[in-house]
Order: C-alpha cells, then sequence, then structure tokens
C-alpha cells in the first residue's frame, strides 16, 4: 500500500457572526481540508483552520505548500510509516504551521482507518470516555452586550466562560465586572488577552482583574516577550497562559525553561497531533498543567480535537475549553459523524481513524478558488 495522492481544497462556511478579539475580526472561516488516497482507496482526512487576526498562514499558503511541498515527498510512501511521514511534513519547509497541522491530522486519519484503530487508540488510548463541560466564550464587545451573553448561557446550563479583552484596559475591567455579576460567584471565568497587552500596563491592569476571581489569564503579552511573560508569571496570584506563544514544541521548552507560563494551551490546529503528544508529554514532564483551544476547525479539525482531548490526562479538562460542534459556530458543517451528542457531550467511539465522512456535495458547495 502506498499514498497516491494528496489533495488541499479551499473552503468557506459562513460563520454565524463575526467573532471579535484583541488581535482582529473573525468574519468568516477560512479553512483548507486534505486529502490523502491510497492505491487501495483509503483515504486520510485533515483541515487547515488558520486564523487571520493571530496567524501567518492563508488559504492560498497552506494550498501551495501542500501541493507544491507535502505532495511529492508524500507520493509512494507507506501510510503506516507514520513517524517518517510526520518528520518528512516538518522539515519540508520552515514555519507554516497550519499546513504542517493539518497534515499531521490527515495523516494520523489515514492510517487510522488502515489499521481499522480510532485515532485515540493510536495516541495511546483512552484517559476519559466522555467530556460534559460545556463552556462559552464570551466576544469581545461592549460590556454589556458581553454579560448579556453570558448571561443567556448561564441560563443555558453553561458554567464555564472564556471572556475575550485585551483592547482597552480600563474598558477590560469593566467587561470582566460585568460578566462575573451576570454569572455569579459559582461560574469558572476566564479571561484571554489575545496578545493585547504591553509591559507596561499589564501588571497594574491584570492585578485589578484578580478581584474577580479567574481560572486563569491566557497570552497577556504578545508571542515573543517570554521574558515578560515570566515576570507576570512572579507577579500574579492568577495563571498565566500561554497560547500563541506555544506554537512549537520548541517555544513549550523556551517558556517553561524560564517559568513564563503556568499553563500551556495546545491547539491541534497549529501544532498537529504529534506535536501536541510532544507539548503534553513535555509539560506533564514539568509539572505545569495543558488546557485545549480550537481555532474554529470544522468537523474535521474538531474530531482530532476530541480524540486528543479523550486521550490527554495531562489536560485540565474543567479549566479548559475544549472545543464542541462547530455548528456553535459555523451555519453549516462538511462532514458526517461526530462525537459530539445532542447532549453536547463529546463522547468516544470505536469508527477507524478520526471517524468522520466528507459531505461530497457540501464540499462542492462551499469550495473556493
Amino acid at each position: 500500500m502506498k499514498i497516491v495522492q494528496v489533495q488541499a481544497i479551499a473552503v468557506a462556511v459562513p460563520l454565524r457572526g463575526t467573532f471579535q478579539i484583541a488581535s482582529g475580526a473573525i468574519p468568516s472561516g477560512r479553512n483548507v481540508i486534505i486529502r490523502c488516497r491510497t492505491d487501495t482507496g483509503v483515504e486520510g482526512l485533515g483541515e487547515a483552520s488558520p486564523v487571520a487576526a493571530t496567524d501567518a498562514d492563508t488559504q492560498r499558503s497552506i494550498v501551495d505548500i501542500v501541493t507544491r511541498e507535502f505532495e511529492p515527498r508524500l507520493l509512494g510512501k507507506d501510510p503506516l510509516d507514520l513517524p517518517t511521514l510526520l518528520a518528512t511534513v516538518q522539515t519540508a519547509v520552515p514555519g507554516n504551521q497550519c499546513a504542517k497541522a493539518g497534515m499531521d491530522i490527515a495523516l494520523h486519519d489515514l492510517a487510522g482507518k488502515v489499521l481499522g484503530l480510532p485515532v485515540y487508540q493510536m495516541l495511546g488510548g483512552l484517559f476519559r470516555r466522555e467530556i460534559a463541560l460545556p463552556e462559552a466564550d464570551i466576544w469581545l464587545d461592549t460590556p454589556e452586550n458581553m454579560a448579556a451573553c453570558a448571561r443567556t448561557a448561564y441560563e443555558a446550563g453553561v458554567r464555564n466562560f472564556e471572556i475575550k479583552i485585551g483592547v482597552s484596559p480600563a474598558m477590560d475591567y469593566e467587561r470582566v465586572q460585568a460578566v462575573r455579576r451576570a454569572v455569579g460567584p459559582q461560574a469558572r471565568i476566564r479571561a484571554d488577552c489575545n496578545e493585547g497587552y504591553d509591559a507596561a500596563n499589564a501588571l497594574r491592569s491584570l492585578r485589578k482583574l484578580e478581584a474577580f476571581d479567574l481560572e486563569y489569564i491566557e497570552q497577556p503579552l504578545p508571542r515573543w516577550d517570554c521574558e515578560g511573560m515570566a515576570r507576570l508569571a512572579a507577579a500574579l496570584d492568577t495563571p498565566i497562559c500561554a497560547d500563541q506563544a506555544a506554537y512549537t514544541t520548541h517555544d513549550v521548552f523556551r517558556l517553561l525553561s524560564m517559568a513564563a507560563a503556568d499553563l500551556i494551551c495546545i491547539k491541534i490546529p497549529k501544532s498537529g497531533l504529534a506535536g501536541a503528544q510532544t507539548i503534553h508529554a513535555t509539560c506533564e514532564a514539568a509539572g505545569v498543567r495543558c488546557t485545549l483551544g480550537s481555532m474554529l476547525p470544522l468537523g474535521i479539525g474538531a474530531a482530532a480535537i476530541h480524540h486528543f482531548a479523550l486521550h490527554a490526562r495531562n489536560v485540565d479538562i474543567e479549566c479548559s475549553g475544549v472545543y464542541g460542534s462547530p455548528l456553535d459556530y459555523y451555519q453549516d458543517d462538511l462532514v458526517h459523524g461526530s462525537m459530539v451528542g445532542k447532549d453536547g457531550v463529546i463522547r468516544a467511539c470505536d469508527a477507524p481513524g478520526l471517524g468522520v465522512r466528507l459531505d461530497e456535495a457540501k464540499l462542492e458547495r462551499y469550495s473556493v478558488q
């Protein structure tokens, strides 16, 4: 058996709204579906989901990298030689983390289907069989609108909230205060700054936010300022979580060696499953817990997150925001099959690979040049 085709297809699926974070707006989904086929007809599915506000990758660059760099190197290779295939992808070009992550997901799905194993078994097995902790992202807006969104989610049973801040320290205080009042003292809330602060104002501003009993503060400073992150981690009682600063395993090693983060956010769409495994093991050895992020994938990328979340024991599920159904964010999806039930609970299934199948009609409808 050998790989005979690698294909990248750009898609544009409408979001349910425009989501605003400190680094910019997310007006629409601009993802890339990756198909990796063998000469026996088995097909692995991957997805790259770059966020324009935070990532250098674009649809155009991902399609180009997959087509020009990954496919020629993977053609004719054994799909079960997974370590070699993943190393080939990682060394093909520098950077381009979203493209590499999407290809990584496709290769895991392909190998799982060939072997008849779910991806979580290929990662080492299950640590938990289900995840039933719904959470809500409270996107950047006025304090009143953010509080209203949080209250609606709370009344629907949500108890975990991620509040997007990072634009104005004074307004951010009002935003967090309004959300805390809306959901009460028992709800878990955390603040995601998306690199919005700088060294001059971060400490004073974030100290004020500690009054609202935050679970953690995510990426307060630009990704390059590890020294500043270390100062904040030492000065604040609230844990500091690294996200954009933790794209690669090398990034994470540097953050941990500098004591620049109390938590590391693992995002499968930027690290892939293999990179996530290494980051997870590195953090576990250092005694540092991990959280999970998403980057708004569609059904293929979401399935990869779910497999990893069910497997990884060092992920703080109660404090994390495990991505649920893409239909919470998108008007449509491209796949059949999901581990997310109608009740919102993520449950392990025994289907091989990621356990999802492309809807060919929808793929054609939403594909773009």
